[in-house]
């Protein structure tokens, strides 16, 4: 792989640093928050992540890629290849999707972001739409799945060092605020009465 100079490598790591840290935070707040004001601090968040993201690849590409989508490919090989034993240099293509979908997230949500988050406040929280008042449309999950694979993999798998040790750090975190956030709702169900009995039960009087 090409190598780059002291301020492209600072700049290529501490984007992609500072980028997973917005990621991080956007998550663990959905699990946590439940102040209105976290809805506008979380698209922020979401938008200078996806901002950071974006200069990170640009730094990727000139300092070490020269701008060349050939080279940025084997060198993607390179890395699986030191992983896994496999050259995987079509792996690349999922790093530009990530960066679409990223992207595109953050349109979506400044587009149709201008009511309030919906109340239960999950990781995939999107603002309400102000046409149809709908809740989180699964492409929507479905994408965020996708994202936490792609961050998963760049910040512990193929990563090293601090990166990686911060990565696991926040994954575990993430977990554990996920199970204390699932564990929750369980409970709150539980405690619930349950409706469509109450109301079936209503009707037959």
């Amino acid at each position: 792989m090409p190598t780059a100079s002291m301020l492209g490598v600072l700049l290529t790591t501490w984007t992609i640093r500072l980028a997973l840290a917005c990621y991080v935070a956007f998550l663990a707040g959905g699990l946590v928050a439940r102040r209105p004001q976290w809805q506008r601090f979380a698209r922020w968040i979401w938008t200078i992540g996806c901002g950071l993201f974006v200069v990170h690849v640009g730094c990727a590409f000139h300092f070490y890629h020269h701008w060349s989508h050939r080279l940025a490919w084997l060198s993607t090989a390179e890395q699986t290849q030191e992983l896994i034993g496999v050259a995987f240099g079509d792996g690349i293509y999922f790093s530009y999707l990530f960066l679409m979908l990223w992207v595109l997230d953050v349109i979506w949500l400044w587009s149709f972001g201008r009511s309030t988050l919906p109340a239960c406040g999950n990781a995939t929280g999107v603002p309400l739409a102000a046409a149809t008042k709908s809740l989180t449309p699964l492409w929507r999950v479905l994408v965020h799945i996708f994202l936490f694979f792609i961050a998963f993999n760049g910040a512990i798998v193929f990563a090293h060092g601090p990166t990686q040790w911060a990565g696991i750090v926040a994954c575990c975190g993430l977990a554990a605020l996920a199970g204390r956030r699932g564990y929750n709702v369980y409970v709150q169900r539980r405690q619930q009465p349950d409706c469509e009995m109450i109301h079936e039960a209503e009707k037959a009087f």
